[in-house]
């Protein structure tokens, strides 16, 4: 089978970006002929099995005019695109992106041609020369519209990450742009069942065409070989991986630990956290850390999941996600993940991961899809403190971490399979 991948985002920085890699390296050992497009800063690097054509849009960081540089990959198709870098920072599908980012929101008339332009003429390159068999657009947004649009006749499948959905609700210039094309697409495919409803609400799709496919996770990377178990009386280590943002609830998450580092009737605890940030405030924050945690920055996949294999309790307070595979990754690696009860998330988990261990804290009451009102945030500290001091004495009586959970139902191989079968 010929597939094609596309997506407007740097395809190794996020979480829906890995998503999309790991399914084309999951397609690769499944004999499948593949090309990539997506979009890049001029001096970033890619990494796709070789054999795999890359189309890149190149955007520039600085807001400069600058021209598109060669691509640092050898399977690049191209070392020079027609156009040069488009003079805006990449478009994030979060309005706050772990790297320099442009919002859909301020998307001019003018920007979204261009947009347009680039990203239709890598696509049109890459279909001429591999001819795909299915193509996959990652987001149910603009680009995916965009190219259904242009490309009328080819089997498409878009997969929502969730943000998505954020962005349909948030961006009154682009909704009624989307909304017609994407209830066009071949398929639509849904992290979980309550995206599923959410998708054909927003868009009014044919149910028929729209399908769960989950998500999944790299077990010959997230596991525990080699993990490094805690000594005894050394203090427990805690971990948070993602953007370091207000709407990922960092914030909150380190006022409750705040409140632990005081209580003497706590275990003694290191927090490490990795992750891009873009927020000046938060920024701020980071570098006048308490002496019981560390800022890492953001690190590649090899390195998180080295830090989750000596994690303990791995946090995500969320208040906005499609389906953080970091919850997964975190528990193949022996941690117990403290998250968020986020919709969908812990129904899929519950179907999908035998024995989890997670545990959920209540959603805070929410002012907007992704901030909490002020009585809601002081509640959510409330119950995080809670949920974790609780974690946190299972682990020092010894009643945690217990039988790891059964992941193995849900690997990037699996998830690959799936989709194909849904997409045939």
């Amino acid at each position: 089978m010929k597939i094609l991948s596309i997506t407007a985002q740097k395809p190794h920085s996020t979480g829906s970006g890995t998503y999309m890699t790991e399914l084309v390296k999951a397609f690769d050992r499944m004999g499948h002929s593949q090309a990539v497009v997506c979009g890049i800063f001029p001096d970033d690097t890619i990494d796709f099995p070789e054999g795999v054509s890359c189309y890149p849009v190149f955007f520039s960081e600085k807001r400069t005019d600058l021209l598109a540089a060669p691509c640092k990959a050898a399977n690049c198709a191209s070392v020079q695109t027609r156009f040069k870098a488009l003079p805006f920072p990449v478009v994030g599908m979060s309005d706050i992106m772990p790297y320099t980012s442009t919002r859909y929101r301020d998307l001019t008339p003018d920007m979204i041609s261009q947009l347009e332009e680039a990203f239709i003429d890598a696509a049109g390159r890459a279909i001429a020369d591999l001819d795909p068999d299915l193509i996959i657009c990652h987001h149910l947004f603009l680009l995916t519209a965009l190219v259904r649009k242009h490309f009328p006749d080819r089997h498409i499948a878009g997969i929502s990450h969730g943000t998505d959905l954020r962005q349909m609700i948030n961006c009154d210039n682009l909704r009624e742009v989307v909304r017609p094309y994407i209830r066009e697409l071949d398929a639509a495919l849904a992290l979980h069942a309550e995206q599923r409803a959410q998708i054909i609400e927003i868009f009014g799709m044919d149910e028929s065409r729209v399908s769960v496919i989950g998500s999944g996770y790299n077990n010959k990377l997230f596991n525990t070989e080699g993990r490094a178990e805690r000594e005894a009386g050394k203090p427990l280590r805690i971990a948070y991986a993602g953007k370091i943002s207000r709407p990922k609830g960092v914030p909150e998450m380190l006022a409750a630990l705040g409140r632990l580092a005081a209580d003497t009737d706590v275990p003694s605890f290191k927090l490490t956290m990795a992750g891009g940030c873009q927020d000046e405030l938060l920024i701020e924050k980071l570098d006048d850390l308490p002496p019981w945690a560390e800022w890492l920055g953001q690190i590649p996949q090899p390195a998180l999941a080295e830090l989750l294999r000596q994690t303990d309790i791995f946090i995500l307070p969320s208040y906005f996600e499609g389906l953080p595979l970091v919850l997964i990754e975190a528990m193949s690696a022996g941690a117990v993940p403290v998250s968020t009860d986020l919709p969908g998330i812990k129904s899929w988990i519950n179907a999908n991961v035998d024995g989890s261990n997670a545990v959920f804290v209540p959603m805070p009451q929410m002012k907007s899809i992704d901030e909490p009102t002020d009585a809601g945030r002081s509640s959510f500290i409330d119950d995080l403190t809670a949920a974790l001091k609780h974690t946190m004495t299972a682990f020092s009586s010894g009643s945690l971490p217990g039988k790891l959970p059964d992941t193995s139902a849900i690997t990037w191989d699996g998830l690959a399979a799936r989709l194909l079968s849904i997409c045939k």
